[in-house]
């Protein structure tokens, strides 16, 4: 798939899992054609992977130019002109349209969103003359200074376009909470456009032209729709991870970022960390001096570092929310409501509840504006009804909070925090060893890592692999490899299907490696599996473009005899030798 918008993530093999959320929104975005599809708002704090998924949306749709424009924006943490925020807006959509409709991603990189112009002349160079229509209307409102007419033209720009030219587009509008704080409507920035997002109202039902918007504050972003538009939107929670897409993201980026970890530690961190990805990440990427993730002392040490250390990511991250809470309610008690709804998470707690609780002298008023503060700034939760409260179900914002705040209320050691975790993984230790043999899909992302690191350094053991591999071309070398990944079809064909193995060599004139991992103990690779991998063998080559290229299979219980014959009749190479999954130093693929 070609990337017309630059991804965030990095690259485009990082982004990983989120299978259920991608499924979900490509189905929205294809019912958007027979006008089915809702506004909707996806909620999930930040660093959960919205951006990732919006952005990877946009270029699926891009890239299957199947009757729906994609529009993607983000509304910046930074104070604006409406002026400028009108044409900042507006030109990036022009531009994102006249890219899809020309098929030319050189215009998603156009240095020109100042100049309407030049904007009228790529339109025309293009074959879209239409578009001069709106693009003089936004003039026109400019010159004259009429902000109101400015911001409604802009704003129905993507409808009244669709309309128009019996088209469908997607608005993707991150950030969505900003429209009401950052867009000022005198140049001076003293007057706060406050009420932007309520011209969303009718907008915002439309069918040809629906918004996905996502927001990082969750409370901040649920009061605004709440309020100013109310039933416009369906929303979208964005979770943990299950379990497996946890794993394979914990190993991809094990690899990526060449830093080595183990099938206990890798099921401890998923399992202390909940499926966070941005958890996961920041343990794998952390800056912990003599950082060790192959032992459960050296994630220990890592995790009281990200959770306890001014320069740990997680705790960087909370403090951005911190931020946001106290300066406006800095005080023993909002401190305490927050500790106290933090340990009693599973449960919530009234007004009254919390007020006997904690001993609360202050008026309903004050105690309910704090509260819905703490609220905004996703530092608590609202709970069933708008009485109704419960502290963040994270079992690591809880330690963070406490690392910073609760010796101002009680008397605190941090090593408290270090206890809990030595703890916690201790247990998890346990788990681990009871559960051996029957977390077939850990051992598998396992084998599968091991193996794709010894394919990155394979050339330097060419001779052993060899010899430990059964039906190789005659002529077949380990080599260089460009990449070195587990492979995902992408979301827009027919049939989404993985590999476990996908080694694109260096040279055309090398063979790249196509392959799949079995670790089972007991059941021996069959003919059935054989044939469903060769189906999607021949897929992976045709969609690859590959000429030179050999069917690899790892099976650590074996073959059954006819899969074997069958690997030697069609010159697919197998192995279930365990020499395959001996670990080395790792070292990070060229990608």
């Amino acid at each position: 798939m070609d990337y017309a918008l630059k991804e965030r993530i990095g690259k485009p093999e990082l982004f990983t899992g989120r299978k259920e959320e991608l499924a979900y929104f490509l189905k929205w975005i294809n019912d958007i054609k027979d006008e089915k599809s809702m506004s909707t708002a996806i909620l999930a704090r930040r660093k959960m992977g919205k951006t990732a998924l919006l952005e990877r949306l946009f270029n699926i749709t891009f890239f299957k130019n199947d009757g729906v424009i994609p529009f993607y924006y983000e509304i910046k943490e930074n104070d604006i002109w409406i002026v400028d925020f009108c044409w900042d807006f507006f030109l990036t959509f022009i531009y994102q349209y006249i890219a899809f409709k020309s098929r030319k991603i050189n215009y998603l990189g156009r240095d020109k969103k100042n100049s309407l112009e030049e904007a009228k002349k790529d339109a025309v160079n293009e074959g879209l003359d239409y578009l001069n229509v709106v693009i003089e209307n936004v003039a026109y409102s400019s010159r004259h200074q009429h902000v109101d007419m400015l911001w409604n033209t802009v704003r129905e720009a993507p409808k009244t376009i669709a309309h128009s030219e019996n088209e469908f587009i997607i608005q993707m509008i991150e950030e969505f909470q900003f429209i009401n704080a950052k867009i000022y409507r005198d140049k001076a920035l003293r007057n706060l456009a406050k009420n932007l997002a309520g011209g969303y109202l009718s907008t915002a039902e439309s069918k040809i032209a629906p918004l996905l918007i996502s927001g990082s504050w969750v409370g901040w972003l649920m009061k605004e729709l709440s309020s100013m538009l109310p039933a416009r939107f369906r929303n979208k929670l964005i979770k943990n991870m299950p379990e497996n897409e946890a794993e394979e993201l914990l190993y991809k980026y094990s690899r990526f970022f060449d830093v080595p970890v183990t099938e206990e530690t890798a099921f401890s961190l998923i399992r202390i960390t909940e499926g966070n990805p941005f958890y996961i990440s920041a343990v794998i990427r952390s800056d912990h001096p003599g950082k060790d993730l192959t032992s459960i002392d050296g994630l220990t040490d890592t995790l009281e570092f990200e959770t306890l250390d001014d320069q740990g990511l997680i705790k960087l991250s909370w403090m951005e929310y911190m931020a946001k809470a106290f300066p406006e309610i800095n005080d023993k008690n909002a401190k305490n409501i927050v500790l106290h709804l933090s340990k009693y998470r599973d449960r919530e707690w009234t007004r009254a509840e919390l007020r006997e609780a904690l001993n609360l002298e202050m008026p309903e008023k004050d105690l309910e504006k704090k509260l819905k503060a703490l609220v905004k700034t996703d530092i608590i939760n609202q709970g069933a009804s708008n009485n109704r409260y419960r502290g963040v179900k994270d079992n690591i914002f809880d330690k963070v909070f406490r690392g910073v705040y609760e010796e101002d209320i009680r008397q605190f050691s941090p090593g408290v925090i270090r206890e809990e975790y030595s703890s916690e993984l201790k247990e998890e230790k346990k788990r681990y060893q009871s559960l051996l043999g029957k977390y077939n899909w850990l051992k598998g992302y396992h084998a599968e890592f091991l193996i794709l690191d010894r394919l990155v350094r394979a050339r330097k053991n060419n001779e052993l692999l060899k010899s430990i591999t059964r039906y190789l071309p005659a002529y077949f070398e380990f080599c260089d490899y460009s990449r070195v990944w587990k492979y995902h079809s992408s979301p827009e064909y027919a049939k989404v299907f993985t590999v476990d193995i996908f080694a694109r060599s260096l040279n055309s004139d090398d063979y790249s490696i196509i392959g799949e991992v079995k670790n089972r103990e007991v059941k021996k690779f069959s003919l059935d599996e054989l044939k469903d991998f060769e189906l999607k063998f021949a897929e992976i080559k045709k969609l690859e473009n590959l000429e030179r290229v050999v069917g690899f299979i790892f099976s650590r219980a074996g073959f059954t005899a006819e899969a074997e014959a069958y690997c030697e009749e069609k010159g697919i190479a197998c192995s279930e030798d365990e020499r395959w999954l001996e670990t080395g130093k790792l070292k990070s693929p060229l990608v």
